[in-house]
């Protein structure tokens, strides 16, 4: 459902616009005078300027946003930045300060054309619905600051998902969008890889001698699981006809670099969040893609009889061994913990911590973002710190919200699967057309979200973001697209 809030005059574009700038050049000049140091001057001018460019074209700040995602990071004063500390302490870094900037640019823009369109549909209404739970937690969480940041999380998904499809009304814009966006990750995979081959990097991230790329998210798991909610939409615009041709060996070199940053950071989640969804894709794409599941069956077992006859290398067949073992539940104070079993017991812990304060709290939770803030009370074994979350977003959500907040994520995604699911399937005849394809790539990238977020959380450095920018762009190819009849 479509709400368009309108009234009777439009206000004159062109005098807003340079009113705009006016106000802008007035801060400008005030930078300068209060900002003497050269290198603050150039930043601050240049936050100037894109403070113009989005009061004249609020879109320019989605390009920003999905920039800063991987790299708003480097903008933090030195000082104490570990997860920890980072969580405790109020802060507004650089992704905070652009989606504040894109919601004032995008409702000045409405207000000055007297028309403010929002797309209520279900999507949008269940994640208002968990932006009031969580700011309802705010009252009953021991740390508050905490819940206020994971409601901001939320309110900031919603925002910028309204904006994108408010605004992205075309190919050459959503096109503009993906650019970015592609650029962001392949330059983040591309860190990624000279971490890896340069060794920079803490020792706790040696596997077989070969250090796992963490990129600027400090852990490699969530870094991998950024990567690979790009990828499916990478692959999809460069494969797509649709496309002009330097576009698509632009998002195909974009695809190719973004692989290698997953492959480097060994990520069990991130590859078998990739291996689901491409398994989704080919199933809901075409009947000649599904012709592909026979051959990939056959490529299955070669696997299979390659890991049985030792031909596969160590570190391949260990890492795939512990992920076989990430599926099974048990007691950690009951096992032996060892070199080899370390992280897997010690990610259950956790899970298991986060189940304790589940059935502690089972309506409400212990409050939005305070898994690590109750943690103290419920932990297990020798682990008596916590990771920040439950690595296992879907237990970490039970814990802080309960079972409305589960039941509210769960309807969340249910709804976005069956819109966005279910005009992909409907829409088959249309597989060579641009909208398909962006359909396509923001339902494999929701998907790797899904399966990620079993072994982790995504809801972490301001991936958040992204994941609004993905339901925007899904939800602009659903409404382009119609069902094939």
């Amino acid at each position: 459902m479509n709400l368009v809030l309108a009234g009777r005059r439009p206000v004159e574009r062109a005098g807003w616009r340079s009113a705009t700038v006016w106000a802008v050049v007035l801060v400008g000049l005030g930078l300068a005078i209060a900002l003497p140091d050269p290198l603050q001057l150039v930043l601050g001018a240049a936050a100037v300027l894109a403070l113009v460019i989005t009061f004249i074209q609020p879109l320019t700040a989605i390009p920003l946003l999905l920039l800063a995602v991987p790299f708003g990071s480097l903008a933090r004063a030195t000082g104490d930045t570990t997860a920890t500390a980072a969580a405790a302490e109020p802060s507004v870094g650089v992704v905070e300060l652009l989606v504040a900037l894109l919601g004032a640019a995008w409702l000045a823009r409405s207000v000055a054309r007297r028309r403010i369109a929002l797309d209520l549909g279900p999507v949008a209404i269940a994640i208002a619905a968990m932006v009031c739970l969580a700011v309802i937690s705010v009252g009953y969480a021991a740390n508050q600051v905490l819940a206020v940041k994971e409601s901001l999380k939320w309110l900031e998904l919603l925002l910028v998902m309204l904006v994108v499809v408010d605004l992205v009304v075309d190919q050459r814009r959503a096109l503009w969008v993906l650019a970015a966006l592609f650029v962001a990750g392949a330059a983040e995979a591309a860190y990624g890889a000279y971490q890896f081959a340069t060794g920079a990097g803490p020792d706790a991230f040696n596997v077989q001698g070969a250090l796992r790329a963490f990129g600027h998210f400090d852990q490699p798991n969530p870094f991998a699981g950024y990567l690979t909610t790009i990828a499916p939409l990478a692959v999809l615009m460069a494969l797509t006809p649709a496309n002009p041709i330097r576009y698509r060996w632009f998002a195909a070199g974009a695809a190719s670099i973004i692989a290698i940053g997953i492959g480097l950071s060994q990520s069990r989640g991130a590859w078998l969040g990739a291996l689901v969804a491409a398994i989704c894709l080919i199933l809901t794409w075409s009947i000649t893609t599904r012709r592909l599941v026979v051959p990939g069956l056959l490529g299955a077992a070669l696997a299979v009889a390659l890991a049985v006859s030792g031909l596969l290398p160590a570190a391949v067949l260990d890492r795939i061994a512990q992920t076989i073992e990430y599926f099974g539940v048990f007691d950690v104070r009951t096992v032996q913990v060892s070199a080899e079993n370390w992280a897997v017991v010690e990610r259950m812990a956790h899970w298991q911590a986060g189940w304790y304060m589940f059935l502690d709290h089972p309506w409400l939770g212990v409050g939005a973002g305070n898994y690590a803030e109750a943690y103290g009370a419920y932990f297990v074994g020798p682990w008596p710190e916590a990771l920040g979350h439950a690595h296992n977003y879907y237990i970490n959500m039970l814990a802080e919200l309960g079972v409305i907040g589960g039941g509210l994520l769960l309807l969340i995604l249910g709804v976005a699967f069956r819109h966005l699911g279910g005009r992909l399937v409907q829409s088959e005849a249309q597989s060579r057309t641009f909208w398909r394809a962006l359909l396509a790539g923001c339902v494999g990238g929701l998907v790797v979200f899904c399966v990620h977020n079993l072994f982790d959380s995504l809801f972490v450095h301001s991936v958040n973001v992204q994941i609004g920018v993905l339901l925007g762009l899904g939800l602009v190819a659903a409404q382009k697209v119609s069902p094939s009849r």
